[in-house]
């Protein structure tokens, strides 16, 4: 079965969310913010079935032994240190067709892959996640939703899908090693590279890597209208032209 990945989401975590959404919807990019839940709260600028997740850890015990915050345990010592910096962008999810397939496909490779469902008591919502172990901080884990995204994507339309005139075009991972990394992402993904070998051509979300020490994602690229060059939490903000193309 092919995996058809694609871009899902990118975790953007930060101190106070209703503030951060604030922010980006100040910067021209409409997001909104969710109720707290199990010791963590979330909002995000939607796109279509694509998102940026604005989030925090509110209280910590209680977040610790949630289902989310067992699975992502091996995360926090990257989200305490991006929360206590004032915020930035912690990694991203590729939907891909079935998890359970791509964790098998990842361990055959030599990867150490953690499948992970999560259900929610009286919702007819779940989704899969498998969770490289080892990884970069910034790397991928990948997703598969039942329902699909398009029908959930379709279900939050109401008053919640307003990306306004920008467009994710893709994003920034700023690392020591850019030629090894998009080589690495690339594999693990099975996606290709374009023709400077390092731009990983994930579909819905292009992958950019540029040298530098910082080791994480630093920019969102975006399209469309008159996109902004600014700052939010943490994370740079900023037109495809200015940064090459995507």
């Amino acid at each position: 079965m092919s995996e058809s990945p694609r871009f899902d989401h990118l975790l953007h975590c930060v101190p106070d969310v209703p503030r951060a959404v604030g922010d980006y919807t100040a910067a021209g990019l409409p997001a909104h913010v969710n109720p707290p839940h199990r010791g963590m709260r979330n909002g995000a600028w939607r796109l279509d079935t694509r998102y940026v997740e604005i989030l925090t850890v509110e209280d910590r015990a209680t977040f610790s032994g949630s289902p989310f915050g067992v699975a992502i345990a091996d995360w926090m010592p990257a989200i305490d240190s991006l929360i206590g910096s004032g915020g930035g962008a912690l990694n991203f999810a590729i939907h891909v067709t079935d998890a359970a397939e791509t964790a098998e496909r990842l361990r055959q490779e030599g990867h150490s892959a953690e499948l992970t469902t999560f259900t929610f008591d009286g919702s007819p919502v779940s989704f899969r996640e498998v969770i490289l172990k080892g990884a970069p901080d910034w790397a991928p884990f990948f997703i598969t939703y039942s329902p699909a995204p398009e029908v959930l994507a379709q279900q939050a339309a109401e008053g919640r899908v307003n990306r306004g005139v920008h467009d994710l075009a893709g994003f920034v991972v700023e690392t020591p090693d850019p030629d090894a990394s998009a080589a690495w992402l690339s594999q693990i993904a099975r996606v290709p590279l374009d023709r400077t070998g390092r731009v990983v051509e994930l579909p819905g979300g292009h992958v950019r890597f540029a040298p530098g020490t910082a080791d994480r994602i630093t920019a969102l690229l975006l399209t469309g209208g008159r996109p902004p060059v600014t700052a939010l939490h943490g994370l740079a903000v900023s037109n495809v032209t200015s940064e090459g193309d995507a």
